[in-house]
This record gives structure tokens, sequence and C-alpha cells, in this order.
């Protein structure tokens, strides 16, 4: 009985670490279209999809911190940010049932778009030199595109490997 307890935390406790040395290792040293692929946005959504609001919630947060800490960036920011991408998105499974196929890639691209809209917010309000305009174009857009298209191919490994359940057996959140 215990062990089936724990062994939720543990597979989202080894995502984190896979996220943390994926980001820091290989995605940062990879750019498309002149930005790197965000893999803590990207793991809170599929937690949220797979798990639902209060998972993604609490997955959201821990994983805002660790990529705060990673990015050396303002404390509690992205926890913020994440937070509430791991709400809005859990209550999304809640309501409408898992998400397979391209609804997981727009749900994705979206939350990331979001995300990286606030943020960008937050960079121009602290007195950024670049235009918001701009950092949409440069980074904002490319960033949910990249985020996007990466994670439908990194939700079917993390469901091959067991890490998140598979779409067909998510438990009806209703």
């Amino acid at each position: 009985m215990w062990r089936a307890r724990l062994a939720e935390p543990a597979r989202l406790g080894v995502l984190l670490l896979l996220v943390v040395a994926l980001q820091a290792v290989v995605t940062s040293r990879f750019s498309v279209l002149g930005v790197t692929a965000d893999l803590f946005v990207i793991s809170v959504v599929l937690v949220s999809l797979s798990y639902g609001g209060f998972t993604g919630v609490v997955f959201g947060f821990v994983a805002g911190l660790l990529a705060d800490v990673v990015y050396m960036d303002v404390i509690g920011l992205r926890a913020l940010l994440f937070l509430l991408a791991g709400l809005a998105v859990g209550r999304f499974t809640e309501y409408y049932g898992s998400a397979t196929g391209w609804m997981v890639v727009l749900v994705v691209a979206v939350t990331s778009l979001l995300c990286e809209t606030a943020y960008g917010v937050f960079q121009f309000v602290l007195g950024t030199k670049v235009s918001f305009f701009a950092m949409l174009r440069i980074q904002i857009l490319p960033a949910a595109l990249i985020n996007g298209l990466l994670s439908a191919p990194l939700y079917a490994g993390l469901a091959r490997i067991r890490i998140l359940p598979r779409p067909e057996t998510n438990p009806s959140f209703r």
C-alpha cells in the first residue's frame, strides 16, 4: 500500500531531476530560431495534463523554484507563473478530460506563450532596454512554437518509460 502511494511522487521527482539535468546540460546548448526549449514549462503542462490540478500546482511550484535557481533569476517569479500554469492546465484537464495528439502540442504552445508573455511583461517593467514587441517577435513567439513542437515526442517518451501515464489509461477527473 505505501509503495503505491510513494510511486507517483517518486516518478515526478525523477522527472524533475531529468528536466533540470537536460535543461542545464543539453537544451541550453542548442538554439532553434534563436531560442532554447524550456523543458520546465513543458514538464509542468505534461504533468498537469496527466495528473490534474492539485499535482500540477505542486509540481509547477517546485519546477518554478528549480527553474529560478537554474536560470539564476529572481526567486519566485517562475514559481508563481508555473503554479498558475499548472492550475489552469490541470483544471482544463479535469473539465475536458485527457488531451492527446495535437491537443498536447496546442496546450503546451498556448501555456508557453502565456508564461513567456507574463515573464516578458515583468522584464519590461523592470527596465529591459528592448521593446516589448521586439521581445515578442524575437523570443516569446519562437519559444512557444519550439516548446509546443517538442512536447509531443517528449510526452510520448515519458509515457513509454512510464514516468507519465499513457493518455488512454488516464483516469477521468470529472
